[in-house]
């Protein structure tokens, strides 16, 4: 069994995929656009919808997360509500990270060296998602 998340946007899957691989190191294992859905017959022709991301499958090391831009609004406001917390085997990782996804973004508690573990912090990236970045001892 396997845990899987997903992040729901509104037509930025790609921006954020590239965001996320410059931020995270992950890897995208696939990615299907709508009008790769249309071709498969699983969905019937819109020209408003066919450059927007059907389904994707981003790699944080062994976590998959999917992530894509046809989900309804409530969908892509609760992505918006929740925090993932993301734990980095260095303080190098986590300050890069945050780096990435503070630059057009929003620092929700800068990082800290707290007497409980290496480094720690929360942003909200340029997509309005939020993250909680850290290094334990």
């Amino acid at each position: 069994m396997k845990f899987i998340q997903r992040i729901c946007f509104s037509g930025e899957t790609e921006e954020a995929l590239e965001e996320y691989k410059k931020a995270f190191g992950c890897t995208v294992r696939s990615l299907l656009h709508y009008s790769d859905a249309v071709k498969s017959g699983w969905e019937l022709p819109d020209k408003a919808k066919e450059s927007l991301v059907y389904h994707s499958e981003i790699m944080f090391g062994e976590q998959e997360v999917r992530m894509n831009d046809l989900s309804d609004e409530a969908e892509v406001e609760l992505t918006k509500k929740v925090i993932h917390i993301i734990g980095f085997d260095t303080v190098e990782e986590v300050e890069k990270a945050f780096s990435v996804l503070s630059d057009g973004g929003e620092v929700i508690r800068p990082l800290e060296r707290p007497p409980y573990m290496l480094i720690i912090g929360s942003v909200k990236d340029r997509f309005g998602v939020k993250w909680e970045l850290m290094c334990d001892f």
